[in-house]
């Protein structure tokens, strides 16, 4: 076995890994200014045989309109899978959701730590009409 392989896996030498920095900027990844709250873009490329998920979860002061097109841009993707959106956001969403008729991406609804009595609630009421007009 080759003296720089470990495991399969190829080790870089001091030179290498400096040679690595300084084409970085001179820091690594754990010397980075940015903070925890800042939002870094990440370039990746999208494999068309692979579907993804994708969560949607807004706080109420978030405006209509955003939550409005950043759903159609999701949804509107053609490596999207499964939706998962939480069950205030749907409410909010009804009527746009009323108009998608693909059979992927599958859209999921979810309650939240907030919504769960509300969402049971009409899950059960749902289930006895559904029972009811079944006899």
């Amino acid at each position: 076995m080759a003296p720089n392989r470990k495991d399969g896996k190829k080790n870089i030498t001091e030179k290498q890994e400096a040679k690595m920095l300084a084409e970085a900027g001179g820091k690594s990844a754990s010397d980075s200014d940015a903070s925890d709250t800042e939002w870094q873009l990440v370039q990746f490329v999208d494999d068309p045989n692979v579907l993804r998920v994708a969560i949607i979860a807004c706080p109420v002061e978030t405006p209509q309109e955003d939550v409005e097109q950043f759903f159609l841009t999701v949804y509107r993707r053609s490596n999207i899978g499964i939706v998962i959106i939480d069950y205030d956001t749907v409410k909010r969403l009804r009527t746009m959701m009323q108009r998608c008729q693909q059979l992927l991406p599958v859209l999921v609804t979810v309650p939240n730590k907030s919504s769960l009595i509300t969402y049971l609630d009409k899950k059960e009421r749902n289930r006895r009409l559904r029972q009811r007009d079944a006899y």
